[in-house]
């Protein structure tokens, strides 16, 4: 069954490979092909988890095949991807093979670019980067500042206008303006049954900024947005307003990365922040730490109506690079919180704690 599903995977990978191999023998432009797959073996005991169980499973895995053709000033890309979340529910409303970025850039000397179509949307330090297993400390970014499919969109349908100021300094500022609309997901834990619902942001504007210091690797950044939630099942809108803050110093021998925000919605506000910590013990072993902490206030859906913790977690994890491109990872987590796939009461969450292996590479 898992070689059917990545059937259409394979056979788009094999369909673009020729279309590159046509541009390149025009010699019109340049063509660059690049690609990641993580593939990852989990278990999890308490509760579910991102569809991890208390039985062991392989059935988790990031690809993406990325193809990027530049001329002059102009630029198209296109990504297609695939994901398996075990037994997750999530993955009921995904394809084998999902378009995941199509976008057209338009660059300009003075550090200006222009992009519209499927873009990754500017925010944070990990939303282009989330499901680039070689690059991320862990198997994937922190849930509570980037869900898988829920609540913040990877991708915006629409337009993104990035500038840097003094791109030749040391100190320099790079901005990001956006417009559009994307699709996404909601988790109900709190009714009679565990549930997910389709959910699409409309009217959505955003920026990003990212302030560089004359210290390699440290840069501190600021983003916000505001779009229109509404429910596709039954109609139902929101106005949503996001604040973020974020600290990311990747150094050669440590890092530490930290992000902070708040989720406006007009019913209840959510804030939630992060903290990793990591150090290269020698060659290519490192080890990483990470903690997670997400609240709610003034909830009011069904009959509890207090503050209450949303999610609490502390992870550790050892990475071996066997290269720049090729990695070895095996992480612990302990959790608390109704971040889970099942019914959940806020007044009492569950405790659970999962451990995952994965692989990761790219070319």
């Amino acid at each position: 069954m898992r070689l059917l599903r990545s059937a259409p995977l394979l056979a788009t990978a094999a369909l673009l490979s020729a279309l590159a191999t046509t541009a390149r023998a025009q010699g019109d432009g340049q063509l660059a092909i690049h690609g990641y797959l993580t593939q990852g073996m989990a278990v999890a005991h308490g509760a579910q988890f991102y569809g991890m169980t208390d039985q062991v499973s392989t059935d988790f895995r990031y690809a993406a095949l990325q193809f990027r053709y530049d001329r002059k000033k102009d630029g198209f890309l296109l990504q297609v991807n695939n994901r398996r979340l075990g037994s997750s529910p999530i993955t009921d409303y995904e394809s084998a093979v999902n378009l995941n970025w199509a976008f057209y850039e338009r660059r300009a000397n003075d550090g200006t670019s222009f992009r519209f179509g499927r873009i990754p949307v500017p925010r944070g330090i990990y939303n282009e980067e989330r499901s680039i297993g070689f690059v991320l400390p862990f198997y994937r970014a922190p849930v509570i500042f980037y869900d898988e499919g829920a609540y913040f969109s990877e991708t915006i349908d629409g337009v993104v206008l990035s500038h840097t100021v003094k791109k030749d300094s040391p100190w320099n500022l790079e901005t990001n303006l956006y417009g559009g609309g994307w699709s996404l997901l909601a988790y109900d834990q709190s009714g009679p049954t565990y549930s997910v619902s389709r959910v699409r942001a409309d009217n959505g504007i955003g920026m990003q900024l990212w302030l560089n210091t004359p210290i390699e690797g440290v840069r501190v950044g600021t983003s916000a947005q505001t779009y229109r939630w509404r429910s596709v099942d039954d109609g139902s809108k929101q106005q949503v307003r996001e604040y973020q803050a974020s600290l990311d110093a990747t150094r050669p021998k440590f890092m530490f990365r930290a992000e902070t925000e708040l989720m406006d919605f007009e019913t209840d506000d959510y804030y939630a922040s992060y903290a990793q910590l990591g150090y290269t013990v020698v060659g290519g072993l490192s080890i990483n730490t990470q903690a997670e902490y997400a609240y709610e206030r003034n909830w009011n859906f069904g009959t509890y109506t207090r503050n209450f913790d949303w999610h609490r977690t502390a992870g550790v994890g050892l990475n071996y690079k066997f290269s720049p491109t090729l990695v070895l990872k095996a992480e612990h987590h302990w959790n608390k919180g109704i971040q889970v796939e099942q019914t959940a009461n806020p007044a009492n969450p569950p405790r659970f704690n999962y451990t995952i292996v994965s692989l990761s590479a790219s070319f």
